[in-house]
């Protein structure tokens, strides 16, 4: 199933929850969340859906399968909004962002479900918002973004050491791209890159470690 949480419809954001059937090409809808979260991360852990932060939020909420409702969760230690969050080791890391006075952020929090608490991790080199995501060589790869206008940087953290590597740059400037992994390499599409949208589809190659059309 894919979930669908929060959001912004231009004018507002929003609390609801929303879940895709691909098997039977339905949505569902679901308990909404207790508060608006516009500009907020997800991630999956465990069997349950994190809804983490948002715009004026530091709050987090966990949305139980079994229950089909949704409980306060571990705050984060300030607002952060425009994040992107993702599983690794048993862990979420929510990278990046903005804080409550708009600024973008290089901030690396973790969430440990052993200790039921977040802890600051290693910088990434670059403060920006909108960056996507992957896991990839046992690595967290941070792919474009913004940090007041689109980026093409990519770097990388690896939880084992707590430490970040440049990696080659996108070939366009992209942010709030899609980003997936196969067949062994990196694969983004779409986003925007200041001025519009994009429908191009870059790759990148660990062999070469070079991005292509």
């Amino acid at each position: 199933k894919i979930y669908f949480v929060g959001g912004w419809n231009g004018f507002s954001s929003k609390n609801i929850a929303e879940k895709y059937d691909p098997l039977n090409d339905t949505w569902e809808t679901l308990s909404s969340m207790s508060v608006d979260r516009g500009g907020g991360a997800s991630a999956v852990l465990n069997g349950k859906l994190y809804a983490i932060g948002g715009q004026n939020l530091a709050s987090v909420e966990v949305y139980y399968p079994s229950t089909e409702s949704w409980s306060a969760g571990v705050a984060l230690p300030s607002e952060v909004n425009h994040g992107t969050a993702i599983t690794a080791g048993g862990k979420i890391y929510l990278i990046g962002g903005r804080n409550a006075s708009d600024q973008n952020i290089n901030q690396v929090l973790c969430f440990d479900p052993s200790t039921n608490q977040w802890s600051a991790k290693a910088s990434m080199p670059t403060a920006c918002q909108a960056a996507k995501l992957v896991w990839f060589e046992n690595r967290i790869w941070a792919i474009g973004g913004s940090n007041g206008a689109p980026i093409s940087k990519v770097e990388s953290y690896d939880p084992s050491s707590d430490s970040w590597q440049v990696e080659t740059p996108l070939s366009i400037a992209r942010n709030w791209a899609t980003t997936w992994v196969a067949n062994g390499k990196i694969y983004v599409t779409g986003g925007g890159d200041g001025s519009q949208h994009l429908k191009s589809i870059e790759v990148y190659d660990p062999t070469t470690k070079q991005w292509s059309t």
